[in-house]
């Protein structure tokens, strides 16, 4: 979606307003981010308003899914390990792909048992740094678990919570299933563990069942049992002209090099004449003008002489002819 949006309306500045209406937890601050891209830009923001935001931003999601992800880097991640088996035939591929998920799940299992607590490592990582801000939000206790905690300075959020029903009016608790820092300030002032209200996904037993599956090994194909059937031969290989390609269409601001960027050793190229940076020799525009030739040689880019450079030599040689035919007595 973005990648999209970039090709019409690119800048930093529309990136980064965008992402704010992206990440925004309730209808309220989405409504705010999505005024401040209209005041910024009109197309903009109606090529954003046009797309039902349920479909793109947090505020919109429902609660009863707990996750905490907007990009699919997840399936990226898996597509980039299948890159040079993508081009195998049918049975290699599928092999490549049960032996990374055997050695994968094994390898989860052997990691998580190692783990001492309840909850799985980077969850308990991520609820620390939210109980380190609990600092910037002062709980205002209404009544049994009821609070009304708002941000230190005075023109700062304000939020409901009621830990009962594991609630807080920002949804970010709802929708991840973690305590934010609103909940967990409230939780502090009455000396209850916020640990204990992280939601059943994200416990170890739970890790540990989804890898308890086993994905089994299996033997080669000189060990396959015969059949009376007959084989099945692979389709007729059509080869296409030039080198396979492998890597994914990069998108046309994928492919922009930014000229700020530095090389393997560490500078900028620059022009061998005009000692610019953009360009090279051969793309001087100096040297176009001036109508001076790079030091590539002719023979080496395949440049073909000019017609007076042809005719010049074809007078020499001429020249040369009569005055040999001709000796002097």
């Amino acid at each position: 979606m973005y990648a999209n949006f970039r090709k019409k309306y690119p800048g930093k500045n529309l990136k980064r307003l965008m992402w704010r209406a992206v990440t925004a937890t309730n209808p309220q601050t989405w409504e705010m981010k999505m005024r401040n891209i209209r005041a910024v830009n009109e197309d903009a923001y109606k090529h954003l308003i046009a797309i039902p935001p349920r479909y793109w931003s947090r505020s919109r999601f429902t609660e009863r899914a707990k996750y905490d992800t907007l990009v699919n880097n997840m399936s990226e991640g898996f597509n980039n390990v299948l890159v040079s088996t993508r081009s195998k035939p049918i049975i290699t591929l599928l092999e490549k792909i049960w032996l990374y998920l055997m050695q994968r799940w094994a390898k989860n299992r052997s990691s998580i048992s190692s783990f001492t607590r309840f909850i799985c490592p980077k969850i308990l990582s991520r609820f620390r740094k939210e109980s380190q801000l609990t600092k910037n939000w002062i709980p205002s206790w209404s009544d049994n678990k009821l609070f009304e905690v708002r941000h230190m300075s005075n023109n700062g959020d304000k939020f409901v919570v009621n830990i009962d029903d594991s609630s807080c009016t920002c949804r970010t608790w709802m929708m991840t299933g973690i305590p934010y820092c609103h909940s967990l300030a409230s939780m502090k002032f009455l000396n209850i563990d916020g640990e204990q209200f992280i939601d059943s996904y994200y416990m170890k037993s739970r890790y540990e069942e989804t890898y308890s599956t086993i994905i089994y090994p299996i033997n080669g194909a000189n060990m396959w049992n015969i059949t009376p059937y007959p084989d099945v031969s692979p389709p007729h290989k059509r080869v296409l002209l030039g080198r396979p390609k492998r890597k994914r269409r990069l998108e046309q601001w994928e492919m922009r090099k930014d000229e700020s960027r530095m090389t393997k050793s560490g500078l900028r190229k620059r022009c061998g004449i005009c000692r610019e940076h953009g360009h090279n020799r051969t793309r001087c525009p100096s040297a176009t003008q001036a109508g001076t030739v790079p030091s590539t040689s002719a023979t080496q880019v395949g440049i073909v002489p000019s017609t007076s450079a042809t005719q010049a030599t074809q007078s020499t040689q001429q020249s040369e002819i009569a005055h040999h035919s001709h000796p002097q007595p």
